[in-house]
């Protein structure tokens, strides 16, 4: 097992991995399946517990009792695909990182075994974070450990990777309020001569 830090990389001695991503508070862990260009084809290739599947990627929820994961077949990955990015943000809405150290840990997806864990270090005011990726470099599957922390959440990760993100809804305008009208006053009569 191989302990990285932040732009370290290893080989991938399995076809299929399992990056895991725990923490002392429940995670949403996601996917992103980006091409050359550091983008997505279409949001389709955003993988997470709404859409957990895509090709040779997929979401397992751990139940609250385990961590989130991504799964990477990386024989079922498509060719124009060069890199899965392993993503992580508190369940909570508004919770930062500060004083939560997620680990992320890279598994052979067939036996379980340990392949290389990582903990990003100095954290703060992020709401989510790129952990890991997975990628592929000259015919050859490997980890890389990240640990880029975003401040405007997940939605900002999904964006930056090229995912379309519907913002919610702006409530209706409120109708003008006409300014009070007065009442037509009768008109006064001239004054009298003196």
């Amino acid at each position: 097992m191989t302990a990285m830090t932040p732009g370290s990389n290893i080989p991938l001695s399995a076809a299929r991995v399992t990056v895991d991503v725990a923490a002392p508070v429940r995670l949403d862990v996601s996917g992103l399946l980006l091409t050359a260009d550091g983008k997505v084809r279409s949001d389709d290739d955003f993988i997470f517990y709404n859409q957990p599947g895509g090709p040779g990627v997929t979401y397992r929820s751990g139940g609250g009792a385990a961590p989130d994961a991504i799964e990477v077949d990386t024989a079922a990955v498509p060719p124009e695909i060069e890199k899965i990015v392993v993503t992580a943000s508190p369940d909570a809405a508004g919770q930062t990182f500060q004083g939560i150290e997620p680990t992320a840990t890279v598994r052979d997806a067939a036996g379980g075994s340990v392949l290389a864990t990582f903990t990003p270090p100095r954290l703060g005011s992020e709401t989510a974070l790129v952990v890991m990726e997975i990628y592929r470099r000259n015919g050859q599957w490997k980890a890389r450990a990240v640990g880029q922390g975003y401040a405007d959440g997940l939605a900002g990760i999904a964006t930056d990777f090229g995912v379309t993100v519907e913002e919610p809804a702006a409530a209706p305008a409120a109708p003008p309020v006409a300014a009070p009208v007065a009442a037509p006053q009768p008109p006064t009569a001239p004054p009298m001569p003196a």
